[in-house]
C-alpha cells in the first residue's frame, strides 16, 4: 500500500482519544474476542470481503447507526470511534503497511490506492445498488473505523488518499451520472463525514465541498424540484454534520431551514408518509424523529422541534396500524417483512387516510388470530409505491397471512423488479389488454359495523372506470371482493397467497379452490368467475413469487380468475 507523502496525520484530539482506547486493554481484548479477530497489527487472512451494506437499501437499524442518537459517555470512553457515525467496524484488522484489498462480489478484488480511474465512470457491475455502494465509497466506512480502533494511522491516511483520488479522477460532471446523482453523493458524504470525524484531515475538504454542492443544488431530492423524500432529509442531516465538522455554518443553517420548511409536507394530516410504502413510512417516522433530536440540540430551533414532534407522534401511531397481528409489517409498496413496533394503542376498528390512499381494518391489538386487512387507493404511484391503488387488498386471519403484497426484490431493471411494481403482482383486477395510467382511485362509500366493514373503491388506473366492493366479516373470517368494468367484457382478478399455503383441491376453469396451511387453517375460495390459473415460481416472465426481503424470492401461489358476466365476486374464507 502506498502512503501519500505529506499525508496529514490524525488530529491531536483523535490521537489522544485513540490512546485512551489503547489503555483500556481489557475492553479491547473483549472486543477482539467478540469480533473473532487477532491482534490489531496482524495481517488480514485475505481481502476484506464487504458484506452487503444494509444502509444501501435503507435498513432502519443500519440507518440509525448513522442518523440516530449518539452513544453515551460510557461507550465513548471504551471506544472513541463510536460517535463517528461510520456504522460497524470491519471484522478484520486493517494493518499499517499492508495493501488494503477489498472484495465486493461480483466484481474483481481491488486495492485501495490502485483502483483503476476508468472504473469510477464505468464500474465493473451494472447493478444500481452495487454502483451506489462503490461510487459512494460506502465500503470505506467499516475499514476506516476498524483502522481507527486499532490506531492504524497509515491505513486511515491511505483511505483518505483514495477519496482524493476519486474526486481527482472522476470530477463532478454537473449532471446525475458517473456517481454524481443525489443518492450516491449523499452516501459519499456520509463516508467523508465518517473519515473526517476519525482523522480531522483537511485534505477531505474539497471532496466534501463537491458532494455538498450536489445536495445543495438542483439535484437535491426535495422542493422545489421534487416532493419531500427521505433522501432529502438525510441529505440535510449530513449537510448539518459536514457544516459542523468543517466549520461552515452556512451549510448547517440552510439545511436546518429546509428540514423545518419540508416537515409539514412529509406526512398527511393523519400521519402517513407520501412514499406509499409501509416500510418507508416507518423509515420516515424514525428519521424525522432523529431530525427532532437534531433541532432540539440546535439553539433557536426548539419551537420547530416541538411542532415536528407532534407530526412524528402521528406517524408512529400509523406505523402501529401497519403492523399485522403477527408483529411484522404488512408489506405494502417496496417493503420487507420486518418486525413492526409494539403497539400502545387499545381501540381497534378502522384507520382511513384519503390523502395517501390507505385503509386499514383490525378487530384487536392483542389477539394474534384476529382479522387484519388493508385497502389501497389514492394518488398515482410515486417513490416506493407500486400499482396497487385500484382497491388492492391484503388479508390475515386465524394467525396466518392470507393475501399479501409482493414486497421488494430489487431496484434494478430486472424482470423481478418489473413484476413487483406490476398490477399483476397485487391483489387487483386487470382489464384485458389494460395499460396502467397515472390515474388514481378513491373511496366512494364505506360502512363500518362491529362485525363487518364494507368499502367501495372507484378508480381509472387503467384509463377506464372500475368499481370494486370489499366486504370483510369478522365472525365468518371472510373477505368478499366484487369487481366490474362497465366498458369491458373481459378482465382478470389477480390474487396472491402468502408463502406456506398448499393447494388441496381445485383446477383451471373451476369456481372453487381449497388451500391448507401447515399451521392448521384452511382457505376456501369461491368465485362467480372462472379460475384461469394457479401457479407458483414461474420465471419467464415471473409469476407466483413473494419477496419477504430485498433480494429474496419465495414461491407462492398466484391465482388468476377471469370474469364471467358483468361482475366477478370472489370470496376468501378461513376456517
Amino acid at each position: 500500500m502506498r502512503v501519500e507523502e505529506g499525508a496529514a496525520p490524525l488530529s491531536d484530539g483523535v490521537v489522544k482519544g485513540l490512546h485512551k482506547l489503547a489503555t483500556a486493554s481489557a475492553v479491547l481484548a473483549l472486543a477482539a474476542a467478540l469480533l473473532g479477530v487477532g491482534p490489531a497489527g496482524a495481517a488480514p487472512a485475505g481481502p476484506h470481503v464487504m458484506p452487503f451494506d444494509p444502509v444501501a437499501i435503507d435498513d432502519i437499524d443500519a440507518l440509525q447507526q448513522i442518523y440516530g442518537p449518539l452513544p453515551g459517555p460510557v461507550m465513548l470512553e471504551a471506544d472513541p470511534t463510536a460517535d463517528a457515525r461510520c456504522g460497524p467496524a470491519a471484522p478484520d484488522p486493517v494493518p499499517d503497511g499492508q495493501p488494503i484489498k477489498v472484495s465486493m462480489p461480483p466484481a474483481p478484488i481491488f486495492t485501495v490506492g490502485a483502483i483503476a480511474a476508468a472504473s469510477w465512470r464505468k464500474p465493473p457491475v451494472s447493478d444500481a445498488t452495487w454502483r451506489m455502494r462503490y461510487q459512494g465509497l460506502m465500503w470505506m466506512k467499516p475499514l476506516a473505523r476498524r483502522a481507527a480502533m486499532d490506531r492504524q494511522t497509515k491505513s486511515l491516511n491511505a483511505l483518505v488518499s483514495q477519496v482524493l483520488a476519486f474526486h481527482r479522477q472522476n470530477p463532478d460532471p454537473g449532471a446525475s451520472k458517473y456517481g454524481w446523482d443525489e443518492g450516491t453523493a449523499l452516501r459519499r458524504l456520509e463516508t467523508e463525514n465518517c473519515l473526517f470525524a476519525l482523522t480531522r484531515s483537511q485534505r477531505l475538504r474539497p471532496g466534501m465541498v463537491a458532494d455538498a454542492r450536489v445536495l445543495r443544488g438542483p439535484r437535491y431530492y426535495g422542493p422545489p424540484n421534487a416532493p419531500v423524500h427521505n433522501h432529502g432529509l438525510m441529505a440535510n442531516m449530513q449537510l448539518v454534520r459536514a457544516g459542523d465538522l468543517l466549520g461552515v455554518p452556512a451549510w448547517a443553517t440552510a439545511a436546518t431551514k429546509r428540514i423545518v420548511s419540508e416537515a409539514p409536507k412529509a406526512f398527511s394530516a393523519r400521519g402517513i408518509s407520501y412514499e406509499q410504502s409501509s416500510m418507508y413510512h416507518g423509515i420516515n417516522a424514525r428519521l424525522w424523529g432523529d431530525a427532532v433530536t437534531l433541532l432540539r440540540e440546535t439553539p433557536g430551533w426548539e419551537k420547530a422541534a416541538a411542532a415536528i414532534d407532534k407530526t412524528v407522534a402521528k406517524a408512529r401511531a400509523a406505523d402501529r396500524w401497519m403492523t399485522e397481528p403477527d408483529g411484522k409489517l404488512v408489506q405494502i409498496g417496496d417493503s420487507d417483512e420486518n418486525p413492526g413496533p409494539a403497539s400502545t394503542l387499545t381501540t381497534p376498528r378502522v384507520f382511513r387516510d384519503d390523502q395517501t390512499g390507505w385503509g386499514i381494518g383490525r378487530w384487536s391489538w392483542t389477539d394474534p388470530k384476529a382479522i387484519y386487512y388493508t385497502v389501497r387507493y389514492g394518488p398515482a404511484r410515486w417513490a416506493h409505491g407500486q400499482h396497487d391503488r385500484a382497491g388492492g387488498v391484503t388479508l390475515s386471519a386465524a394467525g396466518v397471512r392470507v393475501l399479501v403484497g409482493p414486497g421488494r426484490y430489487s431496484y434494478g431493471t430486472d424482470s423481478y423488479h418489473a413484476y413487483q411494481l406490476s398490477p399483476n403482482s397485487h391483489n387487483v383486477a386487470v382489464p384485458d389488454r389494460g395499460k396502467v395510467t397515472s390515474a388514481g382511485g378513491k373511496v366512494t362509500a364505506s360502512v363500518f359495523q362491529a362485525p363487518a366493514h364494507n368499502w367501495t373503491v372507484q378508480d381509472k388506473m387503467f384509463g377506464i372506470a372500475h368499481l370494486r366492493g370489499i366486504n370483510v366479516n369478522r365472525n365468518k373470517k371472510m373477505m368478499k371482493i366484487n369487481d366490474s368494468f362497465p366498458s369491458k367484457n373481459l378482465w382478470r382478478q389477480h390474487f396472491h397467497l402468502a408463502p406456506g399455503w398448499k393447494l388441496v383441491s381445485g383446477r383451471a376453469n373451476s369456481t372453487k379452490l381449497v388451500f391448507a396451511h401447515p399451521s392448521g387453517p384452511r382457505l376456501t375460495i369461491n368465485t362467480t368467475g372462472r379460475v384461469s390459473g394457479v401457479v407458483q415460481g414461474l420465471t419467464r416472465p415471473p409469476r407466483g413469487w413473494h419477496f419477504p426481503k430485498m433480494g429474496s424470492r419465495v414461491k407462492s401461489y398466484e391465482i388468476v380468475i377471469r370474469s364471467y358476466g358483468r361482475s366477478s365476486l370472489t370470496t376468501f374464507q378461513v376456517s
